[in-house]
């Protein structure tokens, strides 16, 4: 077991060891008079199939750009670089907000949007999914009119989002229309090799996904014969992996483990670990299928230490820290299976908390209460141990406790939301037969008669006419609206309104507009089902926000729950009155 973690970290270490570096790069003899054709061609040959070559070639291109003030190679130069490091799970960040900041008022065929692209690729491996589909939205709108194939990569990229996050039918038709597209451009001879075969893996992996894995290995073999044809190897080891995937769900048990061994070099010398990680969980699940126990409890120990060297961890291999501790459960080596109880609640804190997976139903043999009891069955029998033992279980139970708590907090949370999701439903339903928002129904009160104000009865009554048709006519949901451009838009003097807004409703003009917005968007999402739809950033611009954080926590400080908890609930009743 100590072998293997030795064995991985050492590797990591090497790799960190030989990384090239763009401080003080020099450009290889060899590469000195090679054109920036040549270097784009030599990279793309060998991208995703060796890092290293690869990273080497973006530095050149880096480095030749900048000593002949080549705009279009330094840029090229830094998100191939930026491309290469996020494989190799190192940081590209710098070099992708560098691209970001020095194209922003550059407008070419492929950048600003190739900039946003990348950035957030580098978000998507980092699992930070809805920074991710931020900069995807701002590149989709950037390429619509301008590249094309831009327009329906970032539908791909959007697509591999949605399978992050498990959904995986939403994703499908996504994968589907890429494809076609890219085939369409190889049958009339004008398609990029490279982005065709990329759009039959994500179309296989898709299929995966959605436990169609007959249609799955198709694609894989259509995708393996148009790697051999075009002599383009750059996914031919994920084709191997995803048929691998395929057979082990197929009982094709001996060829999935052909498929997964047969990736583990390839993995290892372009330092993809994740998927390496993968490929080793899978081979401990095909081993115990097949009753070779001690084999399949080896891999479980190696991805483990892997998931742990790159504090990166997959729901997918969840199950494996449940079969180790069954496994020295039954060896009854107390010492392992605490440890790995440990190391199971770790990964779960670091899932939960980069948010990739809140709302989804994963199968968990053992949930927190049950691996509380079983932890302190093992803390009372390991008592007496040394006294570094007792140090170390007494950390543990901190920990323990620590997650206890904030798993509890976060269930009370969730159910406080739901149930003032379900109470905020009711009154919106009142309301729309009504068809009185609630800030509307307050307005009536309150045109029955003038509260005690320092404004003139002149002033006051034009002001409040040109309230009333403000909001009739819905002009709150202008986006970035202030207070002065209202005034200016109503005519009038910009203090008079501060002071009306505060006197007539009780509020400042933030919280005046907010709840006009919210109580608005309520009122939307309830008799729009296509809204329902929109990203959450989406429907905050149909409401007038300017962003999804203000938009949320108005939303919240409003209602008491989350955009998200409301419009769960009105589906479920839109699909509950559909199947009635």
């Amino acid at each position: 077991m100590w072998k293997n973690q030795l064995t991985i970290l050492l590797i990591l270490c090497y790799n960190l060891i030989i990384c090239q570096s763009v401080v003080g790069f020099k450009i290889p003899d060899s590469l000195k008079n090679r054109s920036g054709k040549e270097l784009n061609d030599a990279y793309d040959k060998v991208f995703r199939i060796d890092n290293v070559k690869s990273e080497l070639y973006a530095n050149t291109i880096l480095r030749k750009g900048k000593m002949s003030k080549n705009s279009n190679l330094i840029y090229d130069g830094y998100y191939k670089i930026a491309h290469v490091k996020g494989l190799a799970s190192e940081n590209g960040h710098p070099f992708a907000d560098s691209l970001l900041q020095m194209t922003r008022n550059f407008i070419s065929n492929e950048y600003p949007a190739k900039a946003h692209i990348i950035k957030g690729t580098l978000l998507y491996y980092d699992f930070k999914y809805s920074d991710a589909l931020d900069y995807f939205i701002s590149a989709q709108k950037l390429a619509k009119d301008k590249n094309k194939d831009q327009y329906f990569y970032v539908k791909k990229l959007i697509g591999i989002l949605k399978t992050a996050t498990a959904e995986n039918e939403e994703a499908l038709p996504l994968f589907i229309e890429y494809y076609q597209y890219e085939k369409n451009k190889i049958e009339n001879n004008n398609g990029d090799i490279k982005n065709y075969i990329g759009s039959i893996f994500s179309l296989s992996n898709s299929y995966s996904k959605n436990e169609k894995y007959n249609k799955s290995k198709f694609y894989s073999s259509v995708g393996l014969k148009e790697c051999q044809k075009y002599n383009d190897y750059t996914y031919y080891t994920y084709f191997i992996l995803s048929d691998g995937v395929s057979n082990f769900y197929l009982k094709n048990y001996e060829a999935a483990i052909k498929n997964f061994l047969s990736v583990e070099k390839e993995f290892l010398k372009n330092k993809d670990y994740e998927n390496l990680a993968v490929s080793y969980y899978f081979l401990g699940k095909t081993y115990d299928q097949t009753q070779r126990e001690q084999e399949a409890i080896n891999y479980f120990l190696k991805t483990d230490s892997l998931s742990f060297a790159l504090n990166k961890f997959l729901p997918v291999t969840r199950d494996g820290y449940e079969r180790l501790i069954d496994y020295y459960k039954k060896e009854d080596n107390k010492v392992e299976q605490l440890k790995y109880i440990n190391h199971l609640f770790y990964a779960d804190s670091v899932m939960a908390k980069n948010n990739k997976y809140i709302a989804k139903d994963i199968y968990r043999k053992y949930d927190t209460p049950l691996l509380l009891q079983d932890k302190e069955l093992l803390i009372n029998k390991l008592a007496n141990k040394n006294n570094s033992l007792q140090w170390f279980l007494i950390f543990s139970s901190l920990l323990v406790l620590v997650l206890t708590v904030i798993y509890f907090r976060a269930r009370k949370r969730l159910r406080r939301y739901q149930k003032q999701a379900i109470i905020l439903l009711d009154n919106v339903e009142i309301e729309n037969r009504n068809k009185l928002s609630i800030v509307e129904s307050e307005n009536r009160l309150n045109n029955n008669q003038k509260k005690k104000s320092t404004l003139s009865d002149e002033n006051y009554h034009e002001i409040k006419t040109k309230i009333i048709n403000f909001e009739s006519t819905k002009g709150f949901i202008q986006n970035n609206l202030t207070l002065g451009e209202l005034a200016k838009d109503l005519d009038t003097n910009r203090d008079y309104l501060s002071k009306f807004i505060n006197e007539e409703k009780g509020k400042n003009f933030s919280q005046y507009l907010n709840e006009l917005r919210i109580n608005y968007i309520l009122l939307e999402l309830k008799n729009n089902k296509k809204l329902r739809k929109y990203t959450i950033s989406a429907i905050a611009s149909e409401a007038g926000f300017s962003n999804s954080e203000s938009f949320s926590n108005a939303f919240k400080r409003i209602t008491g729950t989350l955009p998200s908890f409301y419009i769960k609930l009105l589906e479920k009743g839109s699909d509950t009155t559909t199947h009635d």
